[in-house]
């Protein structure tokens, strides 16, 4: 019994560290080296990186466009942004692609569901901030 609650006490620590409310991570994520961020000086007013490692002095992404075409794909083009290598593509919270063009198409939502879009550049590996976001309804 001892050995089942040990596990169990190993499984939520390892659980609790694993989680995280920071930006979405692939293993094309910009790299941010957050002790040395802090180490400069802490966020806040005036602050070019915010707590989750965005730097606010990047250029937005301008001119996001988001269109249905069908029932199951929208089409999403924006302006590039001087120096951008990749831009991340936000659906609500989600991030379903890291791309290095300014168009993207897609196909994986459903028929009669609003989604809203925002789009971040990634410039000399790191994020910036994400776009005005845009909305669009699939047909039913």
């Amino acid at each position: 019994m001892k050995s089942i609650v040990a596990a169990l006490v190993v499984l939520s620590l390892t659980t609790i560290s694993c989680t995280s409310n920071e930006s979405p991570q692939t293993d094309e994520s910009p790299q941010t080296n957050k002790s040395e961020i802090e180490s400069k000086s802490p966020p806040g007013p005036g602050s070019r990186i915010d707590s989750s490692g965005v730097d606010n002095s990047i250029t937005k992404v301008t001119g996001l466009s988001a269109k249905a075409s069908g029932r199951t794909q929208v089409n999403l083009i924006w302006n590039s942004v001087p120096d951008a290598t990749t831009y991340w593509i936000y659906r609500d919270k989600y991030v379903p692609a890291i791309i290095t063009g300014t168009n993207y198409s897609d196909k994986s939502v459903r028929p009669g569901t609003t989604y809203t879009y925002s789009i971040a550049p990634v410039v000399k590996g790191v994020l910036g901030p994400k776009s005005v976001a845009a909305t669009v309804t699939t047909p039913r």
